[in-house]
């Protein structure tokens, strides 16, 4: 098959979409397929998750939903030709969708939040809940996150989760030496992913845990009230903000344990990550998608958010820090029988949607002739 794959940038440092776009690019890259990249930031240069070399890049500054830059839009996508446009989160699938109304092309969107990311902007969900009519699918990365969207869209919805990375021979030694032992967090410096909360609930017990480092890794917008907040409360040498990487199963493989203080979670990606290198995860009991992935007692812990979130987070990674036989028990079932879907699970789901979209769009088989049908 030929397919596009749009996103709004490829420059994102640690985005976790734009990294399963490069992984699911370069996978159907390697399957065969004629794959190649639009970007809607107007920049053609190396993507922060590397792209194969031999996958076409192309650029086109797009901004707003006026009615020239839609018209660019859909005039470049065809000169592309694709069977088939896989286009990640709304910054991208809105405007595309809008773009190619009428044309034939099947869209599919690749939603990576739950409807709770978009509060904060009542435009994105708007523009979301337009396009989703031209829209041909939709996937969401879990079943939790489906049920979550409006009936309209939850039709067209399927569920194909994020490709897991994680490797055999880099299991965490969650016991680790004495004198320095590693909190990991990863995830977007986003206010979803609350890691003020993560501060000052290691304010908490700092003190006592003297041997512990919290380190944080990713980057984002709210990195500045973070690393004030560590300032403030006197932790610049016990907090790491090292920032995004692309290997990232060395951060976990290196670490003691594994926390996630976010609000919401539409997949928890990193979380299962985690518990791929067998570390035990701690987090809140009321997080969608994180309560689905931490069985408190088993291969983790999930705490309550009350009486305040900093105390719960804190009374939580107490236990697990001072205790290192309940990490090393909670760090046996936290291993490969729950890292996810392989990446060739996923990429055979991409192909059966696209296959799928394409056909019941055209009538035809891809790379069939305009005169041969299905």
């Amino acid at each position: 098959m030929k397919f596009l794959f749009c996103i709004k940038s490829v420059t994102t440092l640690g985005g976790g979409a734009e990294r399963v776009f490069a992984e699911v690019a370069n996978g159907l890259h390697r399957r065969g397929h004629d794959v190649s990249v639009l970007t809607l930031d107007g920049i053609s240069v190396s993507s922060f998750y590397p792209l194969s070399l031999e996958i076409k890049r192309h650029a086109l500054k797009i901004r707003g939903l006026m009615p020239l830059p839609l018209i660019r839009l859909r005039r470049r996508i065809r000169e592309l030709a694709p069977d088939v446009v896989l286009a990640f989160m709304p910054s991208s699938y809105a405007p595309i969708a809008f773009a190619l109304m009428g044309s034939g092309l099947p869209v599919i969107a690749s939603e990576h939040n739950v409807p709770a990311r978009y509060n904060g902007t009542p435009l994105k969900w708007t523009l979301l809940k337009l396009s989703a009519p031209f829209v041909k699918r939709f996937t969401a990365v879990s079943s939790q996150m489906k049920q979550l969207y409006p009936p309209a869209i939850r039709a067209k919805m399927d569920v194909l989760p994020n490709p897991t990375g994680w490797s055999a021979d880099r299991q965490a030694d969650v016991i680790g030496i004495e004198s320095a032992r590693t909190l990991l967090a990863v995830g977007r410096l986003h206010p979803q992913k609350d890691h003020m909360t993560l501060v000052q609930a290691f304010a908490l017990i700092a003190s006592d845990f003297p041997e512990w480092t919290l380190k944080i890794v990713g980057d984002g917008d709210e990195r500045a009230t973070i690393e004030a907040e560590v300032k403030r409360l006197n932790l610049s040498n016990r907090v790491l903000m090292p920032g995004s990487t692309p290997d990232i199963s060395s951060e976990y493989s290196t670490a003691q344990l594994y926390v996630i203080s976010s609000a919401y979670e539409s997949f928890g990606l990193a979380t299962v990550e985690a518990l791929a290198h067998g570390l035990p995860a701690i987090g809140f009991s009321d997080c969608a998608g994180t309560n689905e992935l931490i069985r408190s007692g088993e291969n983790g812990l999930l705490v309550d958010s009350r009486p305040t979130k900093a105390i719960a987070l804190a009374a939580g990674l107490r236990q697990l820090m001072q205790d290192g036989e309940l990490r090393l028990r909670l760090s046996k079932p936290a291993n490969v029988a729950h890292a996810g879907a392989t990446l060739e699970e996923v990429l055979d789901k991409w192909e059966a949607i696209s296959f799928r979209s394409f056909t019941v769009s055209s009538g035809k088989l891809p790379g069939a002739a305009d005169g041969d049908h299905v």
